[in-house]
């Protein structure tokens, strides 16, 4: 498990917790940060959910990752270079 998820879960707890303060106090701004915290926390559960699949994907399949990783750097590389020669 790495420290995001735990983090985001965190974070995810945290803002329904203040979501549903403001709610049953009407205090809007509250009840706005509170769903903000809220998706931050489950954007960040979601980054750490990404690295753990992709260091499982790198334990078990090496080449495959390279391939991605090479796969990736030529796109990457191509766009680049489009964008640099592209007249303005």
């Amino acid at each position: 498990m790495d420290t995001h998820q735990v983090t985001g879960g965190i974070k995810n707890t945290a803002g329904a917790i203040e979501e549903g303060f403001g709610r049953l106090t009407g205090d809007r701004s509250v009840e706005a940060s509170g769903a903000a915290r809220k998706v931050a926390g489950q954007i960040e559960g979601a980054y750490g959910d990404a690295i753990d699949a992709t260091r499982a994907t790198v334990e078990h399949s090496p080449l495959l990752a390279l391939g991605i990783t090479a796969v990736a750097g030529f796109v990457l590389g191509a766009l680049v270079t489009g964008m640099s020669t592209r007249k303005g």
